[in-house]
């Protein structure tokens, strides 16, 4: 079986706990203008067989053993694939390997509860929780991105909400106090990542407009901020 697989990064430490391989999928269904992996928009040039894929992140296994690490599925939006994701899974799973899935949740062809039962956390992204721009903005469906949490959190999943701080977009006292009641609700810990423009180099290599080239990141004063109102709210941030 072949997936869409633009880049396997090795000795990753900022995906999950520990040394992880980080397995990135090309496609995705969402139009984030912020995107730092635009090389995911470009589908089907990059296919790799999964027993390549598997053979590819085992060469580390001595360094996830010593270090509490696994693999990261990514992209993109690893759940695309459907069933090729879940074969990955099953056979990752075999090799005893910790796995976290980060995703936003925005697919509808997969079995989710099947997903939960090979992954051992999932980082879900939450854009934001204001329903019209998260159609607009990002071209998501908020009522799928819920079932989907409801699914998962139905399987007893370990999930983390990974949130974007993204100038311009949700960090204003409104927006943030509405992604604070999404969170509560669901009684999940949180991790605010400010908006950077690492990726820009990309969108330029692939001959690509970046949107968000003259947007500023955050600074420390202003992410510190938004992290105190969560922590006031009683949602701490995950150490992961």
């Amino acid at each position: 079986m072949l997936l869409d697989v633009f880049n396997i990064q090795h000795f990753s430490t900022g995906d999950g706990p520990g040394i992880r391989s980080t397995i990135f999928f090309g496609g995705c269904n969402l139009c984030c203008p912020w995107c730092h992996n635009p090389e995911s928009f470009i589908t089907g040039s990059n296919m790799r067989h999964i027993d390549e894929i598997v053979d590819d992140v085992m060469s580390d296994k001595e360094f996830y053993a010593e270090s509490g690490g696994g693999v990261t599925l990514s992209g993109g939006e690893p759940l695309i694939p459907g069933n090729g994701c879940l074969e990955l899974l099953r056979r990752l799973k075999e090799k005893e390997l910790h796995i976290i899935i980060d995703t936003a949740l925005s697919a509808d062809n997969i079995d989710l509860p099947a997903v939960a039962s090979y992954t051992d956390m999932f980082f879900v992204d939450i854009k934001t929780a204001d329903s019209g721009l998260f159609s607009s903005v990002c071209g998501g469906d908020m009522d799928l991105l819920c079932r989907n949490i409801d699914k998962l959190t139905g399987s007893g999943a370990d999930i983390v909400f990974r949130i974007p701080l993204i100038p311009g977009f949700n960090m204003d006292d409104i927006s943030v106090d509405k992604m604070i009641a999404f969170t509560k609700g669901y009684s999940l810990p949180v991790t605010l990542l400010p908006f950077h423009r690492l990726g820009s180099a990309k969108y330029k290599e692939l001959g690509l407009t970046y949107k968000y080239a003259d947007i500023e990141p955050p600074s420390d004063r202003e992410a510190d901020a938004i992290r105190m109102k969560f922590n006031n709210e009683g949602i701490m941030e995950a150490n992961v």
